[in-house]
């Protein structure tokens, strides 16, 4: 029934349009990346994010019943019983699939609503920016005329990069920032 002796899946995509609407809340979206850090339970979770953990548990069991979180052990404690949990995954990716045919509308909406998330996310931390900090914030928006190939090429370069940034980090805590990247790449439409 747990999975804690079970390897953790690098990607998980996302099919299904209710899910991609469940990680637009930003708040759960927060817990996913939590879980997806390390197995902890909801009290720890919610030390983490400086939230309540009477606040997390409807959350958690929204991430835990679609199937994005699942329990690695439960512990009794006290007459109730604690659960430990883990992201299904490291990284998630949406199946841009959602996004187009008889679906395409609503999946559009749900796209921005993620779209919006980031933007709050971006927006508040051009706002923190201090003069003269070394920690600039990255902002660009680019179009690349590429063959095919290079295209391709570029694409997979930006999939290892992002297997590079997940990878397991043996930074003693104390130590470690937290930085955020809003990726999309994608065909242009001419």
């Amino acid at each position: 029934m747990y999975k804690n002796d079970e390897k953790v899946k690098e990607t998980h995509k996302i099919n299904d349009l209710d899910h991609v609407r469940l990680l637009s809340d930003p708040l759960k979206l927060q817990l996913l990346q939590v879980f997806a850090e390390g197995e902890k339970t909801t009290k720890e979770a919610a030390a983490i994010l400086g939230e309540s953990v009477t606040k997390l548990y409807r959350h958690v069991d929204a991430l835990f019943d679609a199937g994005l979180l699942e329990i690695v052990q439960e512990t009794r404690k006290r007459g109730t019983v604690e659960r430990t949990f883990r992201a299904v995954a490291k990284r998630f990716e949406v199946d841009h699939a959602l996004f187009a045919g008889d679906e395409g509308e609503e999946g559009q909406s749900t796209v921005r609503g993620l779209l919006r998330a980031g933007e709050s996310e971006i927006l508040q931390a051009i706002a923190n920016v201090k003069s003269g900090d070394d920690t600039d914030v990255i902002l660009s928006r680019l179009r690349i005329k590429a063959s095919p190939e290079r295209i391709a090429e570029l694409r997979r370069g930006l999939a290892d990069w992002l297997e590079t940034v997940q990878a397991e980090d043996d930074t003693d805590e104390a130590e470690v920032e937290e930085a955020g990247a809003l990726i999309a790449f994608y065909p242009v439409a001419r």
